[in-house]
């Protein structure tokens, strides 16, 4: 409003000072041709002495607004207004000739060089001003777009190191997890929340037996319905051929896909990085918005990091599972271990305990399995070994277990099992080592017989200890009693 004001005042000003200049003007000419001008050859000034005296004074007052015009008008105006003025003068001088028009049209002409000298040396300044203030702007409009950068970069930066930090969270949960479960739904759980922006989350393990991906953990907004790609697509297939990140912004530009799009979970955005274990693809991390473009770099290679972590700590969880199924298999025959099987065996009388199930232990030595050993040498005796191995296996019921229990003999535990079934299982898998089992010898092939002992729980023993103890007892029962039987009572 203030700057509103002084504009009107200044229109005021600049309407007041033209009028005035006219009035003036007027007046000068009015005052010229009132008289008449003295005879030719006339001293100036002598002949009109009253018009003369008038036409000073006016004179010098078109003179000071004539000036004071260069300071109101713009310099196109001061020059209009200072050309109309000098006529007049000039005119005025014409007609009256007197001396101090003579003064003050020379001295207006002065005025008028220093008012053009003041006015260029304004210019100039002026120019120079506008060229620092132009210099002055174009340099804050770079700093800004620099901080505007920076703000960026700054949060950028942040945004980066708040993933890092999140995942060195994922780095030190994965340290502690020894099964891929949890590992593959810590992956889609903390993918699907950092990255953001996507619809749904899936992990695909390669399934080797039918060679094809197939779904092992996922991870969807709340508002979709449930996931039909359970063994992947071409995006999931493209990664796995080629081993490599995958970022798609409009699936329906890129001529390497054709994308037939559904409208019950629409498609345009994908992002996806194999999972690699010992230099080999073993499955994709997938992910897919409807928002085309919804994916970034940044994006990609944080999932890319996110991935090596989720393969480092599934190489560990194999490792694991196969030291711990080191540490409880026998390496001959592939059974259970002495150690793990007494555990097994607490577990199931504790549980048989509470339940008041029966429990039944079966030991088993292989008859004269030394005089064969040292007739015909360790490697012979292995293959004896891993055939009674084999042939427990097959014998032994859904949800027992079996163990080589030192050197020749084995042990089966048959939860569940009462002493006279017990009895009839070992007598099976007596019937089955007898016939299935040779041994050569002179070039005849002669079977291999084991001698069995049974024990039950609770009625031969309540104690693990004992129960053992019962069941090789009456194993040595059966060997004094000729081998090649079965002694359950």
């Amino acid at each position: 409003m203030e700057a509103a004001a002084d504009s009107k005042s200044l229109t005021t000003i600049r309407w007041s000072v033209a009028l005035a200049l006219l009035v003036v003007c007027a007046s000068l000419v009015a005052v010229i041709t009132s008289g008449r001008p003295g005879p030719p050859g006339a001293i100036a000034g002598a002949g009109a002495p009253a018009q003369a005296s008038s036409a000073h004074p006016l004179a010098l007052i078109v003179i000071a607004l004539a000036a004071y015009a260069w300071v109101l008008y713009p310099p196109t105006g001061g020059v209009m207004v200072s050309a109309a003025v000098f006529f007049c003068l000039i005119w005025a001088w014409g007609v009256l000739q007197t001396v101090s028009l003579s003064v003050d049209l020379a001295a207006f002409a002065v005025l008028l060089g220093v008012v053009a000298s003041a006015q260029r040396h304004r210019f100039r300044r002026l120019h120079r001003l506008r060229q620092v203030l132009e210099d002055l702007q174009e340099e804050g409009s770079v700093k800004e777009q620099a901080a505007a950068h920076a703000w960026q970069s700054n949060t950028g930066l942040q945004k980066k190191h708040a993933r890092y930090a999140q995942l060195q969270a994922v780095a030190e949960q994965l340290s502690n997890m020894t099964d891929r479960t949890p590992i593959a739904n810590l992956a889609v759980e903390r993918a699907f929340s950092l990255i953001g922006k996507s619809d749904v989350c899936l992990l695909f393990l390669v399934d080797r037996q039918r060679q094809e991906l197939s779904l092992f953990a996922s991870k969807k907004r709340d508002d979709l319905t449930s996931v039909r790609a359970k063994h992947g697509d071409q995006f999931d297939r493209y990664v796995l051929r080629t081993q490599r990140p995958l970022l798609v912004n409009d699936v329906r530009r890129d001529f390497r896909f054709t994308v037939s799009l559904s409208p019950e979970r629409p498609i345009a955005s994908v992002v996806a990085c194999p999972l690699l274990l010992a230099q080999r693809a073993e499955g994709v991390l997938h992910m897919d918005s409807a928002q085309a473009g919804a994916y970034s770099q940044d994006d990609l290679r944080f999932l890319d990091i996110l991935l090596d972590l989720i393969s480092a700590a599934m190489t560990n969880a194999e490792l694991f599972q196969q030291t711990q199924h080191l540490a409880m298999t026998d390496g001959l025959t592939g059974l259970m271990l002495r150690r793990p099987f007494h555990e097994q065996l607490t577990r199931e009388l504790t549980r048989a305990s509470r339940s008041k199930d029966a429990v039944s232990v079966v030991m088993l030595d292989v008859d004269k399995f030394k005089d064969y050993n040292d007739a015909f040498g360790h490697t012979a005796g292995d293959l004896i070994l891993k055939s009674v191995a084999e042939v427990l296996r097959t014998a032994t019921p859904a949800g027992g277990a079996h163990a080589r229990y030192g050197g020749e003999e084995f042990a089966v535990l048959l939860p569940r099992t009462k002493r006279h079934e017990a009895g009839d299982i070992a007598e099976a898998i007596r019937r089955t080592v007898e016939v299935q089992v040779h041994r050569s010898g002179r070039g005849v092939a002669v079977p291999v017989t084991v001698s069995l002992g049974v024990a039950s729980f609770p009625d031969d023993a309540k104690e693990e200890t004992e129960l053992i103890r019962i069941a090789d007892q009456r194993l040595y029962q059966a060997k004094h009693a000729g081998r090649n039987l079965v002694v359950a009572a």
